[in-house]
């Protein structure tokens, strides 16, 4: 059996002492944060540092490249579980540059002991850090590719609760409007309203403003260009709801609310479109 080289020695010995490397990097990690961030959200776990301590001894010891994809593997699996950017952050910027510093302060006395050549030393960081390195890169990229991805769906689901069409009888459906309503969501509920009204086939739509807190004149164009819009596809556009504030940006405007269609409240409209029975008189 061919004895074990020097790298390879100080390979079983990070094995070895993979647990004890970790728990180093914990009370360093401990010592150099803040007590608010020091918590559980904000470093590796004592299980994953040995694991990723014990990944970098193996690869030394058996000196192959095996090492790095499965570190690039766990940085990915890793990355993937991270909810939190600031998680991520420590992690990187603090944590593994720790771990690199707690690996070399462990190895130092069996370096010593093995009297290893200069050159043999000298090559060692070039096989370590590089397998550190892998695991910031995947664990990184990953976050990034992974949050990112959420962030697409979480837009998307916020983009159909900025429209929440509802049909109520056959080619009617009531768009009501909540919350303030700024450039941007103006626009999106422009593109979606026309997609849902093609797609519904609608030929009527009330619009309810009744919700709405603030808007500025700019984007009560858009609202009016809405049910331009609207009518130049032949849908009859009924307002309901609309306040004093969006009254003055329409005057400012220049808009005739004349030609408009207007109701006090969701419940006349309703009664007035023969949806809602009159009450008895």
């Amino acid at each position: 059996m061919t004895a074990e080289t020097p790298t390879q020695k100080v390979g079983s010995y990070i094995l070895e002492q993979a647990s004890e490397i970790a728990q180093s990097t914990y009370e360093r990690q401990r010592h150099d944060l803040d007590e608010a961030d020091f918590t559980n959200e904000t470093k590796l776990s004592l299980t994953n540092t040995t694991y990723l301590v014990k990944l970098i001894g193996k690869s030394l010891q058996q000196n192959t490249t095996n090492a790095m994809t499965a570190i690039e593997e766990f940085g990915e699996e890793s990355g993937e579980l991270v909810q939190d950017e600031n998680e991520m952050i420590i992690s990187l910027i603090v944590t593994v540059p720790l771990i690199r510093e707690a690996i070399w302060e462990a190895i130092e006395p069996v370096v010593e002991e093995l009297n290893m050549k200069p050159r043999d030393v000298i090559k060692l960081p070039g096989k370590i850090d590089p397998l550190l390195d892998q695991f910031v890169y995947s664990y990184g990229s990953t976050y990034i590719t992974s949050n990112q991805q959420l962030k697409t769906k979480y837009d998307s689901t916020l983009e159909e609760l900025s429209t929440p069409i509802i049909p109520i009888i056959k080619n009617l459906a009531i768009l009501p409007l909540v919350g303030n309503i700024d450039t941007y969501r103006a626009t999106l509920i422009m593109e979606k309203t026309l997609e849902h009204t093609r797609k519904l086939q609608l030929n009527h739509m009330i619009i309810d403003l009744s919700g709405v807190v603030t808007m500025d004149t700019m984007v009560a164009k858009h609202l009016f260009d809405i049910t331009e819009a609207l009518s130049l596809m032949g849908v009859q556009v009924t307002l309901t709801g609309i306040s004093p504030s969006i009254s003055i940006s329409a005057v400012q405007l220049g808009i005739d609310l004349h030609k408009l269609t207007i109701k006090s409240s969701l419940h006349n409209a309703l009664t007035d479109l023969a949806v809602l029975s009159n009450p008895a008189t």
